[in-house]
C-alpha cells in the first residue's frame, strides 16, 4: 500500500480465560489475518469483522489493521458484542490488511458464565434471542421435522445428535457457496459450504427452542490433522449452542473434537458475522486469508501468509 492508515491494537489487560486454559500444554501460538481489496465506483462505506474476539480462551499478543487510501478506521461494538471496523471507500482501489498473533488454548473448553437454564423463561434476552427464527435460519419452518427427528430434550446429547445428523446429511462442496441460500434451501439442495452447515444446525436447534448462534472465524493449519485444502486459507463458519448452562462449540462441517476454532464474531446468522459488508457500487478484487501455527517471538508484519513462512 502506498498510502495507508494503520491501527496498532493493544490487547486488553484482562480477558476471560477458563481455568487451566492459558497454561494448557496444548496451547499454541497462531498467526492469522487477511488481505482484502475492493474497487469502488463511488464514495461509500464498508464494515469489517476480521479481528479475533477478546476472551473465549484467545489471548491476543499483537494485532494491526491497515487501510489503504480509504480514510480513518473507526471501531464500534455491535448489538451482538462483535468488534466492527468502519471506514470509507473512495473511488478506485481500496486495500485492507489485518494481522494478529494470539495464543489459542486446547479445543473444546466451555466458556462462561454458567447460568441455570432449567427454565427457559429465566434466561436473559441476550441468550433467548438466539431461539428466534432469522432470515437464513428459518427455525419456524423446521419445528415439525426437528420434533420428529430429534428428542425434544434440550440436553447435550440432543445437540450432538443434531450436529451428527447435519454432518452426515449435507455434502460439503468447496466453492458452492451462495450468499442468498437459507437453511431450508440448503437442506433441499443437499450440499453446501461451512456457512450452510452452520445455518442448518442453528435452525434445527432453534426449532427445538435450544439457543444457538452462528459463529465465524478461522480454523488454523496445525500439522496435518485436517487435510482439506481450505484449512487455514479461508474464513470458517461453525455453531455455538447454549446447552446445560454454557455456550459450547459445535462444528457440523468437520464434527471432530480436536478441531481448534479462532472466533471472530457471532450472530443470528451469516448476516451478523460477515467479514465484510459494503454499500454502493463496489467490486471485490482480492481475497487472501491465513491462519497457521508459529514459533514464539513472531510479531505482526513478519511475512504475509502461510505460503511465505
Amino acid at each position: 500500500m502506498t498510502s495507508h492508515t494503520a491501527i496498532h491494537i493493544t490487547p486488553p489487560h484482562r480477558q476471560f480465560v477458563p481455568d487451566g486454559a492459558e497454561n494448557s500444554a496444548d496451547s499454541v501460538v497462531i498467526r492469522l489475518g487477511c488481505s482484502l481489496s475492493y474497487i469502488a465506483e463511488e464514495r461509500s462505506q464498508i464494515l469489517l469483522l476480521v479481528q479475533p474476539a477478546p476472551g473465549f480462551g484467545q489471548r491476543i499478543l499483537s494485532e494491526e489493521v491497515a487501510a489503504g487510501s480509504g480514510g480513518a478506521l473507526h471501531q464500534f461494538t455491535d448489538s451482538h458484542g462483535n468488534k466492527v471496523l468502519r471506514t470509507n471507500l473512495l473511488p478506485g482501489l481500496n486495500e485492507f490488511r489485518h494481522d494478529a498473533v494470539l495464543v489459542l488454548p486446547t479445543p473444546n473448553i466451555d466458556y462462561g458464565p454458567r447460568l441455570d437454564d432449567s427454565e427457559g423463561s429465566q434466561l436473559p434476552f441476550n441468550i433467548v434471542r438466539y431461539t428466534l427464527p432469522s432470515r437464513y435460519c428459518e427455525a419456524d419452518k423446521l419445528v415439525g421435522f426437528a420434533t420428529k427427528q430429534f428428542s425434544t430434550h434440550k440436553g447435550l446429547k440432543t445437540v450432538q445428535n443434531i450436529c451428527d445428523w447435519t454432518h452426515h446429511h449435507l455434502e460439503y462442496r468447496y466453492g458452492s457457496g451462495d450468499p442468498t441460500l437459507s437453511a431450508c434451501e440448503a437442506l433441499r439442495r443437499g450440499y453446501g459450504v461451512c456457512r450452510d452447515f452452520a445455518h442448518v444446525m442453528v435452525a434445527l436447534c432453534r426449532a427445538l427452542d435450544i439457543p444457538a448462534r452462528y459463529a465465524a472465524g478461522h480454523i488454523p493449519l496445525i500439522g496435518a490433522s485436517i487435510p482439506d485444502s481450505d484449512i487455514g486459507i479461508d474464513f470458517h463458519a461453525y455453531v455455538e449452542v447454549y446447552v446445560e448452562g454454557v455456550w459450547r462449540v459445535f462444528d457440523p462441517r468437520y464434527n471432530r473434537p480436536d478441531v481448534r476454532h479462532i472466533k471472530v464474531a457471532h450472530g443470528a446468522d451469516a448476516v451478523d458475522a460477515a467479514f465484510a459488508t459494503y454499500f454502493g457500487r463496489v467490486k471485490p478484487v482480492e481475497f487472501e486469508v491465513w491462519s497457521y501455527a508459529i514459533s514464539d517471538g513472531v510479531s505482526v508484519g513478519d511475512g504475509q501468509s502461510a505460503a511465505t513462512n
